[in-house]
This record gives C-alpha cells, sequence and structure tokens, in this order.
C-alpha cells in the first residue's frame, strides 16, 4: 500500500509541476500571430474581437516566462488589457472605453520610502486586482471614475481610495502607513499556504479568513491547521490534543483575547472549541517564546479575535456533519461596533454518518456505548444525548485616534447524557457530564505619540468539569454512585509598555498577576439496603502568582534581530521566585539562507494530573491541580532551539534542531499517559531532542510541501524501569506529512499523507492465577511499539456569488478523512478486570485495551457569507 501510495504522490506532482513557462522572440510580429503563438504554448484560450489586432505588432523577447509576466509585457507594447474568466479563458478588450479610466499607483512605506511589492490593491466595485510588482507599481484598467480601490498589505493599515485620484500621469505614490504594533513582524510569508506566516520573533501567524485550503479540512479549524506545523503533533487525532515539541496539551498556553482556556475542544477535542469566522489572528510559538507569555511550559496559542471596528454590516452562517453556526459583524456608532458568533451541534437531534464515525472513535473502550448483547438473548437498551454549544461577543471601541477599547466574552459548552438499561436484570445506569469553559476579558490600548504605547488589560477565565454516574440492581439489590469535580477560576490584569527607540530598536516592559482558585473532588457510596461504603476526597488550592517582564528587539530584517529579555514568576503557594531568560536571534547570511537560535527557561504551576477515582466511566481521566512544591512539584522546562533557512527560486528549507529538559513531572502527571497497570507514584524528568524539516515549492496554482519530524523523548523516573531512561507514552519518533494544494477557477482541491511511527507501550510477559489471586509480569517499561500509523486525507472546495454584485458569496466543500480506510492503532494498554467463574465467584483477569483511529470519514460543508 505505502508504494501505491508513494507512486500516485510522486505522478500527481509530476503531472503538475509539467506546467512549463515559454520563450518568445519576436520582432514586429503581428499582434494576432503572438496570440496564438501563447496560446498554442500556455495552453489557453483567448477570446477578443478581431479588429483589436488590426494594425498592431509586437517586438518581444522572453526566455522561460511564465503567462502573467508576457501578458505584462503586451500590454506595455499596445492599449489592450487581458480580464481573466478561469485558469484556461482570458477576454481581451480595449485599454480605452468612454466613460473609463486607466489608474496605476507606487506604494512607498511612510517612513522608509522603500517601495512595497506584491501588495495586494484591488478594485471593489468590480471584484478585480492586482498585485505591485518589485518596483510597488500596479496598474488597472477599465475603471470607472468612482469605483472604490482597496491597496492592502500585511502589517499596514488598509487603504481605500477613488479610482479618479488614481489616473494621473505619472502614477500617484501611495504612502502606507505601518501599524503601530508591526515593527516588520513577517519574515516568510505564505508558509505552507496563503493566510500562514513566519515573523520575526520565530512565531507562526495563521489568519483564517486568509487560510488556504488544507488536506482533510473544509473550514480552517485553527487547532487541525496548527498541525500541519513541522513540531506539532496530535498523537490521538484529536485537535485540542496537541504536543508540542513533547510537551503534553496542558503544558501549553491557550489564549483567547487574553482569556486563558482551560478547555480547548468540542466532542472530546476532535473539533476545536474556537470559532474560526471571528478569528482574526492566530500566533504559535514553538520556541524563543516572548517574556510576556508565562504560566505554561511549552507552546504558545494565542488566539485574537476582530480589532478592527465594523465598517458595514456582515456576516455569515453555515453547517457541516456535526454542527451548525453563525456570525455578525455590526456597526452600532461611527467608532463602535460588536461582533457576535455562535455554534450548536445537533448530534442530540440528527445523527449523521460523521458523527456516527466520530462517536465509535471517541467512545471505543468506554461506558458509552450502543445496544449490546450482554450474555445470549439480553440486551442492553441505551439512549445516548450528547451535543456542544459555544458562544462570542465582543465590543470595539475606537475612543480616539489614539484610544481603543475592546471587551470580549466566551462560553464554551459540552454536554453528555447515557442512560443504559437492562430489563431483564432489573438494572439502570447513568452517566451525565458536562464541561465549560467561560471567560470575559477587557483592554484598553493608547498610543501616546508615534514611538510609545501602553495597555491595560484584565480578564476571568472558569473551568467547570462535572461528572455524576449512578447505577441501580434491583436484583441484586445494589446502588453505586460517582461524583467527579473540577473547577477553576482564574482572574487576572496585566500592564504592558512598548516604547520604540527608532526604526530598528524598542523595548517592552510590563507587570502581570493572576490568582488561580482550582479545586477537585470525588465522592461516592456503592452498596446495599444493609451496608453502604462511601468516600469523599478533594483538595482545594489558590495561587497568586506575580510577574514582571522585559525585552529589547533590534529589528534589522535585512541583516540581524535580536529578541532578548527576562521574565520574573513569584508563586504564593511555593513562596519562591522564578528567573525565565528569553532569547531569540536570527542573522540573514544571504539573500538564500537566514540562520537563528533561541533558548527559554519556563515554569508552570497548573497542570493536569490522572486520576482513577472514575476510570471505569473511560472518558477525560485527569484534573486540573496547582502545584505545591510536594507530591505536585512546580514544572520546569529548559529549550534551546537552532535553524536555518533557505529560499530561492520558488523553493524554501526550513530546519529546527533542538533540545528541550522538563523537570517536576510526576507518574501521575498526563504526560507518562495510561498507568492503569503501574500506579506507583514517582518523580522524574524528560529529554527531548529533535529535528524539525519544512520543504516546500509553489508553481503557479499548484504547491506542495513536505515535513518531517524527529523526536527522541525519554523519561527518567527513580522508581520506574529500575531507574533507567525509557521512551516517552508519546514517543512519536519519525512523523512525515506530504500534502498537495491546487487551486483552479473557483475550485480549490488538497491532497495530504501522514506517516508516522508508532508510540510505545509497556507489555505484560506473563500472568499467573493462584488462589483466586492475579499475579502480572510486565516486561521493560514502553520497550515495545505499535504499528506504524498512515492515512491519506482530501479535501475540495467550490466558492461562488449569489449576486453579481458580489455581496453574497457562497462555499461548498467535502472532505474525507483516511481515504483508504486504514485501521490504525492508536494506543495500546492493560486493564485489570472483574469476571465471574464457572462458581459464580469473582476473579480478575488482564485484559488489553486497544484504541483505534477513525476510519474512512466523510463531511460536508455548506457556507453563506455576506
Amino acid at each position: 500500500m505505502r508504494t501505491i501510495l508513494s507512486v500516485v504522490l510522486v505522478f500527481i506532482t509530476s503531472s503538475l509541476l509539467a506546467q512549463n513557462n515559454g520563450t518568445f522572440s519576436f520582432e514586429n510580429e503581428p499582434l494576432e500571430n503572438v496570440l496564438t503563438a501563447i496560446e498554442k504554448t500556455y495552453d489557453v484560450k483567448f477570446s477578443y474581437n478581431a479588429a483589436l489586432a488590426e494594425n498592431k505588432t509586437i517586438t518581444l523577447q522572453v526566455t522561460d516566462a511564465s503567462l502573467n509576466t508576457v501578458i505584462q509585457r503586451l500590454q506595455k507594447q499596445v492599449p489592450i488589457v487581458f480580464e481573466k474568466v478561469n485558469e484556461r479563458y482570458y477576454i481581451i478588450r480595449n485599454q480605452i472605453q468612454a466613460g473609463k479610466i486607466r489608474i496605476c499607483g507606487v506604494l512607498k512605506d511612510t517612513k522608509s520610502d522603500e517601495a512595497i511589492a506584491e501588495a495586494s490593491v484591488v478594485n471593489i466595485s468590480q471584484n478585480k486586482g492586482t498585485v505591485t510588482n518589485t518596483a510597488g507599481k500596479f496598474e488597472l484598467f477599465l475603471a470607472i471614475p468612482s469605483d472604490t480601490i482597496e491597496v492592502r498589505f500585511l502589517g499596514y493599515k488598509t487603504k481605500r481610495l477613488q479610482a479618479k485620484s488614481l489616473q494621473n500621469t505619472p502614477c500617484k505614490t501611495i504612502l502606507m502607513e505601518a501599524e503601530q504594533y508591526d515593527l516588520e513582524t513577517v519574515l516568510l510569508s505564505n508558509y505552507l499556504t496563503s493566510g500562514i506566516d513566519k515573523n520575526t520573533d520565530g512565531s507562526i501567524s495563521l489568519s483564517p479568513s486568509q487560510l488556504g485550503i488544507l488536506p482533510g479540512l473544509t473550514e480552517p479549524d485553527v487547532l487541525q491547521s496548527i498541525q500541519l506545523l513541522p513540531g506539532i503533533q496530535s498523537p490521538n487525532e484529536t485537535a485540542s490534543g496537541l504536543f508540542i515539541r513533547g510537551g503534553t496539551p496542558d503544558q501549553n498556553l491557550i489564549l483567547w483575547d487574553g482569556i486563558k482556556m482551560y478547555h480547548s475542544g468540542h466532542f472530546f477535542g476532535l473539533i476545536s472549541a474556537f470559532n474560526p469566522y471571528v478569528i482574526e489572528e492566530v500566533s504559535v510559538y514553538k520556541s524563543g517564546t516572548e517574556t510576556r507569555y508565562g504560566d505554561r511550559i511549552s507552546g504558545v496559542i494565542d488566539i485574537q479575535t476582530d480589532t478592527k471596528v465594523p465598517e458595514k454590516l456582515s456576516g455569515g452562517f453555515g453547517f457541516n456533519m456535526t454542527h451548525a453556526d453563525a456570525y455578525l459583524k455590526v456597526p452600532i456608532a461611527k467608532n463602535f461596533g460588536i461582533t457576535v458568533s455562535a455554534r450548536r451541534a445537533f448530534t442530540d437531534i440528527l445523527e449523521t454518518f460523521t458523527y456516527n464515525n466520530f462517536s465509535d472513535r471517541i467512545f471505543q473502550n468506554t461506558k458509552i456505548t450502543e445496544s449490546t448483547e450482554i450474555i445470549e438473548n439480553v440486551f442492553s437498551e441505551t439512549e445516548n444525548n450528547f451535543f456542544f454549544t459555544d458562544y462570542t461577543i465582543k465590543l470595539i471601541g475606537k475612543l480616539s485616534d489614539k484610544d481603543e477599547i475592546m471587551i470580549s466574552n466566551l462560553r464554551t459548552n459540552n454536554e453528555l447524557d447515557f442512560l443504559s438499561e437492562i430489563e431483564a436484570f432489573e438494572e439502570t445506569s447513568r452517566d451525565q457530564l458536562s464541561i465549560r469553559n467561560t471567560g470575559f476579558s477587557g483592554l484598553w490600548k493608547r498610543q501616546w505619540n508615534a514611538n510609545f504605547s501602553h495597555s491595560l488589560e484584565a480578564y476571568y477565565s472558569r473551568f467547570d468539569f462535572d461528572y455524576l454516574g449512578r447505577f441501580r440492581g434491583n436484583l441484586v439489590n445494589a446502588t453505586e454512585q460517582d461524583q467527579k469535580r473540577n473547577k477553576i477560576k482564574d482572574i487576572g490584569f496585566s500592564y504592558n509598555t512598548n516604547w520604540t527607540l527608532n526604526e530598528k530598536n524598542s523595548i517592552q516592559s510590563g507587570y502581570q498577576f493572576s490568582s488561580n482558585d482550582v479545586s477537585f473532588g470525588f465522592s461516592g457510596f456503592s452498596g446495599t439496603e444493609e451496608e453502604v461504603t462511601t468516600y469523599n476526597v478533594g483538595e482545594e488550592s489558590i495561587n497568586n502568582s506575580h510577574a514582571l517582564f522585559a525585552a529589547y528587539k533590534y529589528n534589522n530584517k535585512k541583516e540581524l534581530i535580536v529578541n532578548a529579555g527576562l521574565r520574573v514568576n513569584y508563586f504564593s503557594t511555593t513562596k519562591t521566585a522564578f528567573f525565565e531568560p528569553r532569547l531569540y536571534v536570527e542573522k540573514k547570511l544571504s539573500n538564500l539562507f537566514t540562520v537563528n537560535f533561541s533558548g527559554e527557561l519556563k515554569h508552570q504551576a497548573v497542570s493536569q494530573i490522572l486520576e482513577f477515582n472514575t476510570a471505569n466511566f473511560g472518558l477525560e481521566n485527569q484534573v486540573w491541580a496547582i502545584a505545591n512544591g510536594e507530591e505536585f512539584p512546580v514544572l520546569k522546562s529548559r529549550q534551546i532551539s537552532t535553524g536555518v533557512i533557505f529560499s530561492n527560486n520558488g523553493w524554501r528549507v526550513d530546519l529546527d534542531m533542538y533540545y528541550k529538559n522538563i523537570t517536576g513531572l510526576t507518574s501521575f502527571n498526563r504526560s507518562f499517559g495510561n498507568t492503569s497497570v503501574l500506579e506507583t507514584f514517582t518523580e522524574g524528568n524528560s529529554r527531548i531532542y529533535g529535528v524539525d524539516v519544512l520543504i516546500e515549492k509553489k508553481i503557479n496554482n499548484y504547491k506542495t510541501w513536505m515535513g518531517y519530524s524527529y523526536t527522541d523523548n525519554n523519561f527518567e523516573f527513580s522508581r520506574i524501569n529500575n531507574g533507567l531512561p525509557f521512551d516517552g507514552n508519546y514517543d512519536i519518533r519519525h512523523y512525515f506529512r506530504w500534502a498537495h494544494s491546487y487551486t483552479i477557477d473557483n475550485f480549490e482541491f488538497s491532497l495530504g499523507w501522514n506517516y508516522r511511527t508508532g508510540t510505545p507501550y509497556t507489555p505484560v510477559t506473563s500472568q499467573t492465577q493462584t488462589n483466586g489471586d492475579l499475579f502480572v509480569f510486565i516486561g521493560e517499561t514502553n520497550s515495545t511499539r505499535i504499528p506504524d500509523y498512515h492515512r491519506l486525507d482530501f479535501s475540495g472546495t467550490y466558492t461562488f456569488n449569489f449576486d453579481k454584485k458580489n455581496n453574497w458569496k457562497g462555499k461548498i466543500g467535502f472532505s474525507l478523512l483516511n481515504l483508504y480506510d486504514r485501521n490504525n492503532l492508536l494506543e495500546r494498554y492493560y486493564e485489570i478486570r472483574p469476571f465471574l467463574n464457572q462458581n459464580n465467584n469473582v476473579q480478575f483477569r488482564l485484559e488489553t485495551v486497544d484504541k483505534f483511529s477513525l476510519g474512512i470519514t466523510p463531511n460536508l460543508v455548506f457556507r453563506v457569507d455576506f
């Protein structure tokens, strides 16, 4: 299968790469002959009035030129304009028509006076546009004087001008003003695909509204899209289960408009909890994190929703096979606006093929099952009501040219109610689960002058986890109940300053305070009317954290970039101050090569630990807890990283090597995974060595990229494996991804293949029963691996307009996950379970528990935006 797949992918790549450029040599050649030669060379068709080509000759010398280059050269020699209908068909018109004008301009930076290339210039009245050349120049034809021209470039304020103001000769110079917070932040644009950029501070930024199509995705799911970046993996195939360079999901700092998120997934992690249609930008840090970020030792995912006041009413709505959503952006005054969004699953009303596949994946090996045969002709009747919701509200206000305010609210909710009944045994059980994360934030930003600004931000985040499981058996006269709760109240504020010394130097500093009130508890009872056994355990802790931070930034994008800073944290639970130096350096060696280096030290006081009181439920068996320096140590991470970037002629290679050391781990940390056989409490550390490689190539409307990650994640615990190092539970030694995307007319297609080596597990070498007792003998810790994993995903979308003015737009999409329906094993562990022997006595046996991946899973999407 792998060989066939490789041949197919190579064939696809070779076919698409076969789009050749052209070489022409014309000397006073009639235009009609030139157009015919171009049609044959590029396999295109031109539609035009024959009179348009009369008495026109062309002199042209080009070698290995693209179609776009040839068209631009022709438009300069003769007064014609090419209008693209689709990838193959063009209409040729006269540049001069009654009532219509030619417009042009040159874009330059206000301060440096440098030309701005590759900027977008769109006649939004006609939905036609172009991009500026290397000299910053653009040219558009057949504009009506009253048309609106929009000029846009990442990092600069968008400008709108009337067409008649741009018909001057020579072309008008348009000065573009950089955003105040932006200091030439973009290093590499269109990283992987459109809408993804690599920044000068080492972070990756995603803009969901501009995001190109990705394999298996028909909508810009934020957390799923992030997994395409080398060094970010999800061993369990979920959106929220992100392992960034060996760190576990609870070690990632996830912010939504400054609100700390403690639960980031719907459908037990398969779907991101964040509505992408109101998100402006997502910043992802794998290393070299800025000093303003703290409280977590692994990656940072900073999600920022719309920051601009809506100029007009806009919105959208749509659905896929699991949920529906809608959003609105409404101007409520000249300088005030509001954005709202909402999503809700319809899984409690309608069960689609996508929902059924998701359910099979998530609920396997849990109590949440369909009706099953208990013994011969005895069945359990089940009813499962599950749904999720989320909503956001944001108020945006521009109080003056210098002052902005923003107030955000977010709520995510997952509800499960499962009922099982065995009528023949007169047994009923019910499991109810509720997971909610609610947050508020407020931000005031002031730009005092061109060089100094500050911001004041406050937030409140609340996490509530509630589980209640009940069982009643009338024949056996038994009753059981288990309850689990986990609560977090997190409140904080921060003050940040930004002082720009000059175009290349700036200083950032600030203070942050947060107060975490974390509690968890387990209670329940079991027994009969004659005898009842109860239990009730719990813990509550409050940690007040104070942090001071400062950073110096030197940004000469043409030569050298330096971000150096220090963060100092104080945790009240341990009464200790922790120093965290951060460094990121990037040096441009030539036009082809850039090298970088980063180092960071981080600490974490709130993390997730495993619990076994509700293990029989099989879902969400971890709770948040605060470090106390004893049984819950403060986590500490040290990371250094170095890399090189090569970029030339559409090729791009990005290579990173890193080392990370994490201390303060315990065998009950989430990073240790399933420990149902070996429930030994012990402390330890992990050492992670890794290499991330990204290779990408773009040719016209086709793009391909390959990503590879090598990870060596070793654990060392004093009371496990005789104190010797062993592979981490989620150690994926090799991870390879090959993806393709192609755009033709209004269609977009993407195909991607994932391959990774299997994760390790601890084998059981033998077991024996003696006098009713079970004795289990295990091998070396994590000495065996499950089979390798591979999967092929496909997605395609078609966009269209409902009206001629393009005010209403639609999208239809289709995706297939696991195209060849491979049965991938995701995890293997063992559980000791009771059973009744032939004498109706309770005994115990060891059972292998295997968790498998999604099978072939189709999904459909339909959207309308206006």
